[in-house]
């Protein structure tokens, strides 16, 4: 079961961004199940979720099942994403500085050029993910598990992080 609890959100700033979609809880609810029974049909029923540009800071997506969903362009900063599935998603360009992924799986993930910046991947499968021009940053990767991931060009990564992740 997928708990979905909106938190507070904290601004920092009035820079322009691009237009984010805003989701109620109800509909966010419906996105998911409809991902699901996408899922569970091998794509015969339900909808891929595409949840791209879609702004969710600050949300509670503990356990969610969005393997293989479109998150390009999300705001996920501080959302709370522990244990999510996110095997194969799309999460290019995606906000996520602050964002808690402990033991997300994110294996073959694309997490190009996202803002990781200060998240939490400890314990996370980031297995065969691209990391490409990502921003580690300030990034936790304790008991991560990097073998195969794609870290050309990532920006903010240090010895010091990767030294307590399984990267072989």
């Amino acid at each position: 079961m997928v708990r979905i609890v909106r938190q507070r959100a904290s601004g920092n700033g009035s820079k322009a961004r691009p237009m984010l979609r805003e989701y109620p809880l109800d509909q966010l609810h419906r996105v998911l199940a409809e991902h699901r029974a996408w899922l569970d049909s091998d794509g015969q029923s339900g909808k891929k979720a595409d949840l791209s540009h879609a702004q969710l800071q600050g949300l509670s997506l503990w356990s969610a099942d969005l393997r293989e969903a479109d998150l390009s362009y999300a705001n996920l900063k501080g959302a709370n994403l522990d244990h999510a599935r996110l095997r194969g998603a799309s999460l290019r360009h995606a906000k996520m500085g602050t964002t808690s992924l402990w033991q997300a799986n994110l294996r073959d993930a694309d997490l190009s050029r996202a803002d990781l910046r200060s998240a939490k991947l400890d314990h996370a499968d980031l297995s065969g993910a691209n990391l490409a021009k990502a921003d580690l940053t300030g990034a936790s990767l304790w008991g991560a598990q990097l073998s195969g991931a794609h870290l050309e060009h990532a920006m903010g990564i240090t010895d010091e992080q990767l030294k307590n992740a399984h990267v072989a």
